[in-house]
């Protein structure tokens, strides 16, 4: 009787794992198409065997554990690469806009305008006593500051477009950080009570590699499944989810930086320890990428008004007039820094248009001295301060009065913001500086010719390129960062695809693989339960004889 007895145990329990094995195999059928899902197979092990004469016997089967089919060392690596995608994605996009800002394909925009201009002074010499001349020269003056600004606009929109995507991707890692803290709780409880939590660790991976895609991380394994995830130096998710938070920087034109909060009131800045990702390619879009073509622009805008400006003082108009200005004049500008102290005041202007650099300037008082310093050049002068004081360097005076505080700072630029303020000075016709002497003979065009052959001057504040070769390599180096951009994002992808097919090679669901395991665990469940009938009609012939 016990033998009949443990041939129904073990048809139970051969039927009971062939059932479980076959929800192994429809639960890999099921997430063939889920992102991110890792195969399982059902581990199938002897039970403990019984001692008896002439030896041991079995006692069945059972599964002791769904393995998840996983390579850990790729899936790190597709994390990681993440990082890279998102990256050169968001800079490639960018660039497309920038691209089109400057292109002037369809005849229109600043260089079109610039060759425009020129061409109206060529006109003007040619006729300077012409009105149809002077006027046609203040249209495609005013055209030409037109596309200045026009241009200025749209990379500055595309700045705040970054600024606000910038805000977007920080809530959106808060909120994956959330839901990965969810998750390791989870799968922390399933596993202290001996359950396995793939599913679990599979919705966790997928959600590490879009927060890769955003942030660059590093993850650090505990017990129990836990995963500790650091950014920028500081624990994103460790037992709970910290919060990353825009805070507005005053010094940065009021964009955002991601600052890091520890939940018990201190904060850490961390947008310079953000190595990579979506949200380094915005930051660096933002406030290097856009503002370094944007500085291009204000140069090319300054350079034009400072050099016609000098060329114009010099000649004389219809009604005489002398020493006006055709554009309206240079007007540097002095931003202190949101961290200043004290109640000192900076004002700067022009005294020498033709030793101007158009390099950015930094004026900054300490122990009694103030050092203004050429950003690009390194140049400086050092002095002690004395309220008030007005000094002189490389063609802008600057005047300072007033109490400073030690260590307070003002930037100086005398082109920042050209390409958005470039205007005619309010110049009439009559006055355009045609003639190079004063009362000269009727069709002096002496001042129109010095004016017209600006286009090919090699002007020194742009680096001895004329306006239009300037230009010309603004535009060069968009598509050539460009076209690197795309190399590199090309390459990336390539990897990326190597590495889900290595990943699907490992855990992927095979159709084929799983229609098998069906019919095997299908034949295999219909023969236990082929052996439970067995086993039930010999218990019955059993009880028959006994009868």
């Amino acid at each position: 009787m016990s033998s009949i007895f443990g041939i129904f145990n073990i048809g139970k329990l051969a039927l009971f794992a062939n059932q479980r094995a076959l929800s192994v195999t429809s639960q890999n059928i099921a997430n063939i198409n889920t992102p991110g899902y890792s195969r399982q197979d059902p581990i199938l092990q002897s039970t403990a065997p019984l001692d008896g004469t002439p030896g041991q016997i079995g006692t069945g089967v059972q599964i002791t554990d769904i393995r998840r089919v996983f390579n850990q060392f790729i899936q790190d690596q597709l994390t990681s690469q993440q990082s890279s995608l998102g990256r050169l994605d968001v800079e490639q996009g960018t660039l497309s806009r920038v691209e089109a800002v400057f292109n002037d394909g369809q005849g229109t925009g600043i260089n079109q305008s610039l060759s425009e201009f020129f061409s109206a002074l060529h006109d003007l010499a040619n006729n300077p006593q012409g009105m149809a001349e002077r006027n046609s020269l203040l249209e495609r003056t005013r055209m030409l500051a037109s596309q200045f600004s026009t241009a200025n606009n749209q990379l500055e929109q595309v700045q705040k477009d970054l600024n606000a995507e910038i805000q977007g991707v920080i809530g959106e890692i808060n909120t994956q950080a959330a839901q990965i803290a969810d998750l390791n709780n989870r799968i922390q409880q399933a596993e202290i009570s001996g359950q396995n939590a793939n599913d679990l660790r599979d919705q966790r991976d997928s959600l590490l590699s879009s927060l890769a895609e955003k942030i660059d991380i590093s993850t650090i394994k505990g017990d129990f499944g836990q995963v500790t995830v650091m950014a920028g130096g500081k624990p994103l998710v460790e037992s709970r989810a910290y919060t990353l938070r825009a805070v507005a920087d005053a010094d940065n034109s009021g964009f955002v930086n991601v600052v890091f909060d520890s939940g018990n009131g201190t904060t850490t800045d961390i947008t310079s320890s953000i190595g990579n990702g979506r949200l380094k390619g915005l930051i660096d879009l933002r406030d290097n990428l856009i503002p370094g073509y944007i500085d291009q622009l204000d140069r090319l805008a300054a350079a034009i008004v400072n050099e016609v400006n000098q060329q114009h003082q010099a000649g004389f108009g219809l009604d005489g007039s002398t020493g006006n200005d055709f554009f309206s004049p240079l007007a540097p500008t002095v931003t202190g820094f949101s961290g200043n102290t004290g109640s000192g005041s900076v004002a700067a202007t022009v005294s020498n248009p033709a030793v101007l650099t158009f390099d950015p300037y930094r004026l900054t008082f300490a122990g009694g001295n103030y050092t203004l310093q050429n950003l690009t050049t390194g140049a400086s002068t050092t002095a002690a301060y004395i309220n008030p004081t007005t000094i002189t360097f490389e063609g802008i005076q600057i005047g300072m009065s007033g109490v400073p505080a030690n260590g307070d700072t003002f930037d100086i630029s005398a082109h920042q913001g050209m390409a958005g303020s470039i205007a005619l000075s309010g110049i009439a016709p009559n006055q355009i500086a045609a003639s190079a002497i004063a009362g000269g003979v009727p069709g002096n065009n002496g001042n129109a010719l010095l004016l017209a052959q600006l286009q090919e001057k090699a002007v020194a504040g742009l680096g001895g390129a004329s306006f239009h070769d300037f230009y010309g390599q603004a535009v060069g180096q968009i598509g050539s960062h460009s076209q690197s951009v795309q190399r590199s994002l090309k390459a990336e992808k390539v990897i990326n695809e190597n590495l889900t097919q290595q990943r699907g090679e490992v855990s992927g669901v095979s159709l084929d693989e799983e229609a098998a395991n069906l019919i095997k665990f299908q034949r295999a469940f219909e023969a236990s339960a082929r052996l439970i009938s067995i086993a039930d009609e010999l218990l019955q012939t059993i009880l028959e004889i006994k009868r």
